[in-house]
């Protein structure tokens, strides 16, 4: 008997110990090694340049993605990322907020004029109700719509003295166009959840990078995402002014942290404001690293789990709130392991359901890879006090 005892006991203590090293998630060379051949990856796709003509083109956030990654501004696929994200047409809000993220985070002084334009743009296409759309592909207009709104850069005062970066006077952002006569130029009043969830995301970018963004831009807003907030404490999605019959997890996140930044534009408190306490204690009692908990009870989504999304949307929670924990569980230390247990051989990642749908569209498979590594390398600033 002792020697089944003896023999037994070490078994069991290995084969234990795969799991509790998942319980603790992998390594910092293991993630290292995940984020650069995932970088590598999205290089290889782009090696022959980028375009930048719709709603879903990438280069925007393939930039934000690659510097997060530690790629070098030298590299030739950087800098075709570069010039086009430098010189394109603003135009859809996805694309003009994550614009906006990526120039605060590679050189918001060198890109302040750009920003600033980022800025009113985003400030100048928010709609009456506080929300934002899809500017030129709303009633099938085309993106001569957004052109129609005519939105210019702010002039930007040359200082006196040269400054040091970080030290610029504040960019004082004043809208210039009428809620009523955006709805009218784009073709429709209503919005979505999700393109405004990006704006405030750019928004916060922008304020960064001491660009100011008028009060009544961040309390509109801040009244929308409250409206959204289902009963249970939970957010889903909201198109046309139609609302999801249930809210999921990633869009719970999106809700927490737009809400959180509004709150802190608003100098009020955002780890405390009443709709982000609720989100959080959803969140708390539902969140799963492995699953968009409830996104199949959703009346609006693709039949697809935006799984990697969603992990990029706890990231941003975590970060926004100063979070190690959601509920009992280590988010990242989950996060991360479930993202290196799937990732491709070739370095890319994409959505478990992605070949639903709308789901296996190549776009999507750039955006799962970026939203990967923007989870790895803790890509969301912190909001600082409140």
């Amino acid at each position: 008997m002792r020697c089944f005892f003896l023999v037994v006991v070490p078994l069991v203590c290995l084969g234990a110990a795969p799991a509790e090293a998942k319980k603790k998630g992998p390594s910092a060379v293991a993630v290292k090694k995940a984020i650069d051949a995932g970088a590598g990856w999205l290089m290889s796709e782009f090696s022959d340049g980028f375009e930048a003509e719709t709603f879903h083109s990438t280069p925007e956030l393939v930039a934000l993605t690659l510097n997060h990654a530690g790629i070098s501004p030298k590299d030739k696929t950087f800098k075709k990322c570069m010039k086009v994200i430098e010189t394109c047409d603003l135009l859809f809000t996805y694309r003009v907020a994550t614009l906006a993220m990526a120039l605060s985070k590679i050189n918001p002084y060198k890109y302040r004029s750009r920003l600033a334009h980022c800025a009113q743009w985003l400030v100048d296409t928010q709609l009456p109700g506080g929300d934002w759309g899809y500017p030129g592909r709303v009633g099938g207009r085309g993106e001569d719509a957004t052109r129609a709104l005519k939105t210019k850069p702010p002039e930007i005062k040359k200082p006196v003295k040269p400054v040091r970066p970080g030290r610029e006077e504040p960019l004082v952002i004043v809208r210039a166009t009428d809620p009523a006569k955006v709805a009218e130029a784009i073709g429709d009043e209503h919005g979505d959840f999700s393109n405004t969830q990006f704006a405030l995301l750019g928004l916060r970018a922008c304020r960064d990078a001491r660009i100011v963004i008028p009060k009544e831009t961040w309390q509109s807003a801040l009244d929308y995402m409250v409206k959204c907030q289902q009963e249970d404490g939970s957010w889903g999605y909201d198109q046309g002014g139609e609302q999801d019959m249930s809210g999921y997890a990633s869009l719970t996140c999106a809700g927490i942290v737009g809400v959180a930044i509004c709150a802190h534009g608003l100098k009020k408190s955002h780890k405390s404001h009443p709709a982000v306490k609720k989100g959080l204690a959803w969140l708390k009692k539902k969140w799963e690293p492995d699953r968009n908990v409830d996104v199949e009870n959703s009346t609006f989504v693709l039949p697809t789990s935006w799984q990697t999304y969603q992990l990029y949307s706890v990231e941003r929670v975590g970060r926004v709130l100063g979070l190690k924990k959601i509920g009992k569980r280590k988010w990242y230390d989950e996060g991360a392991q479930w993202l290196l247990d799937n990732q491709s051989g070739d370095g890319s990642w994409k959505d478990p359901a992605g070949d639903a749908s709308g789901g296996a569209q190549p776009y999507l498979k750039v955006a799962d890879t970026c939203f990967a590594i923007l989870f790895l390398t803790l890509a969301t600033p912190p909001l600082t006090g409140g």
